[in-house]
């Protein structure tokens, strides 16, 4: 019961929200790509006065700039997903969930309530969200799903 009570009452600002990583729509897809190597990440935030107007991810390299040969010269509004799903830093880490679940997401813009951009939360920290809140039944996971133990270890 803890773990629902939790989902519904902490909301996406107290997930550690990392910075979000961002450029301008102008700027290239090459320069898009190195950052995003450098920064070690998977998305940058498109922003353009503070607020984010779209997100360049791994997918968007491989669909929309390796798969079609766009030139690394070609501008990120070119190739961005434009309008990207956000939430308010209020947003409970439940309905957070079910937003990235039901847009098959694994970064969303958290923003504050004038639409400004406040960072950005990954798939990784909500896992990391769950594991803090119920930390027996995941770390007493099988390695395989389904695995059933037979016999007691270290006996």
């Amino acid at each position: 019961m803890r773990l629902r009570e939790n989902l519904s009452r902490s909301a996406a600002s107290e997930l550690d929200v990392r910075a979000a990583d961002v450029l301008g729509p102008d700027a290239t897809v090459g320069a898009a790509i190195a950052l995003m190597q450098e920064r070690k990440t998977g998305c940058l935030i498109i922003t353009e006065h503070g607020k984010p107007i779209g997100i360049f991810t791994e997918r968007d390299v491989l669909k929309q700039v390796v798969a079609r040969g766009t030139p690394l010269t070609t501008p990120l509004a070119d190739v961005m997903t434009n309008s990207p799903v956000t939430v308010d830093e209020e947003c409970s880490v439940g309905a957070l969930i079910r937003r990235m679940h039901d847009g098959g997401l694994r970064h969303v813009p958290v923003v504050d309530s004038s639409q400004r951009l406040r960072g950005v939360v990954s798939v990784k920290r909500i896992v990391e969200f769950l594991v803090d809140h119920v930390p027996r039944a995941v770390f007493n996971l099988p390695p395989k799903p389904g695995q059933r133990q037979q016999a007691r270890e270290g006996a």
